[in-house]
């Protein structure tokens, strides 16, 4: 997509609802121009995908969000859009439950390996103070560090990592649900139909109601 200025308004209607508006001149501007595939299983455009994510990511109390697209050009795209959007964010949905799953067995093993290092390390600090009655201080602190240490990373992942896996694979699903409206570029509010909405899809105002 071409950068350029471009007019965006976030509104937030009563109760439940979320509305995030974007201003571009043509839709095609919303998919990913170097993605050969129809325009209804083709990317967006990463820069319009963003900031999609970025404003309704503070929405997650609403119940419904919507998507209003205005545009001089290519509004007949409607369908296309919302089933390119649905798609998309289908596929990384996906790909965030995959790469959860993996994250979980990966902490599990590393939590089986953590969980066998203590036992060795401490079973040998253990056996070394039956054999010697004393151990120098280097060792004996070295064998108890190594033993939490070895808990300390799985606990750390099974504990707290998995979140951002989690809100981002949440984030895409309400995505992939959101309602897709394409309105022509003179219906928009404040829009003097003789005003041309640059190329690009750029944050120029945020607001809420």
């Amino acid at each position: 997509m071409k950068s350029g200025r471009a007019s965006l308004r976030d509104h937030k209607a009563r109760g439940s609802t979320a509305t995030v508006s974007i201003h571009v001149r043509a839709v095609a501007q919303m998919f990913n121009s170097l993605d050969p595939s129809p325009f209804w299983d083709r990317d967006l455009d990463r820069d319009a995908a963003q900031f999609i994510e970025g404003e309704f990511s503070d929405k997650l109390s609403a119940d419904i969000w919507h998507l209003h697209v205005y545009a001089q050009e290519g509004v007949s795209l409607a369908a296309h859009l919302q089933a390119a959007l649905e798609t998309y964010y289908e596929r990384l949905a996906t790909s965030e439950r995959r790469a959860l799953r993996e994250h979980f067995w990966m902490a599990q093993l590393a939590l089986l390996g953590g969980v066998l290092i203590f036992l060795i390390s401490m079973g040998a600090r253990r056996l070394a103070y039956s054999a010697w009655g004393v151990l120098p201080i280097a060792l004996d602190e070295g064998l108890i560090i190594l033993a939490w240490l070895a808990l300390w990373r799985p606990a750390e992942a099974l504990l707290y990592e998995w979140v951002p896996l989690h809100r981002r694979r949440r984030l895409y699903e309400r995505l992939a649900g959101i309602r897709v409206s394409v309105l022509p570029y003179s219906k928009a509010p404040g829009s003097d139909a003789r005003d041309s909405p640059a190329a690009g899809v750029q944050p120029e105002t945020s607001r809420e109601h």
